[in-house]
């Protein structure tokens, strides 16, 4: 029993680490969820974190944000300014993060690749300095 409470606790405890992020502000939504992807004709495979915004309005929005990410507990981005992106959405546009999007930048990030090829993972991560207009 005490080793089936200590499994349940692990797995719970690192699946509640990437719960889905939710942020709302001004007509736009931001949400977040896993992505495998596996794209072997460019010798690719990662899992991201892939970000959904949608602008809920009938007016085109830009939303701009940047991200605070921590591998193997340091974070890797603070004070990096490379790292605030800018999107500009349509009226009731949604826009995904896709595996290998070279048009969109700031819409997966980088969470982790096979062990065999590095053990650099993803801790945490946050969506900082939203900004709406």
């Amino acid at each position: 029993m005490k080793l089936r409470t200590t499994l349940f606790c692990l797995l719970f405890g690192s699946s509640a680490l990437f719960a889905q992020k939710s942020i709302e502000q001004a007509g736009i939504k931001i949400t977040t969820a896993p992505l495998h992807c596996d794209v072997p004709s460019e010798g690719y495979e990662a899992d991201l974190i892939a970000l959904t915004i949608t602008n809920t309005t009938n007016e085109v929005k830009n939303v701009s944000y940047s991200f605070e990410l921590y591998y193997d507990e340091n974070c890797a981005t603070c004070g990096h300014e490379e790292y605030i992106y800018t999107q500009t959405l349509q009226p009731n546009q949604t826009l995904q993060g896709v595996c290998l999007d070279r048009n969109n930048f700031g819409l997966t990030i980088f969470d982790h690749m096979p062990a065999h090829l590095t053990k650099t993972k993803l801790t945490d991560y946050n969506i900082l300095h939203v900004t709406v207009q």
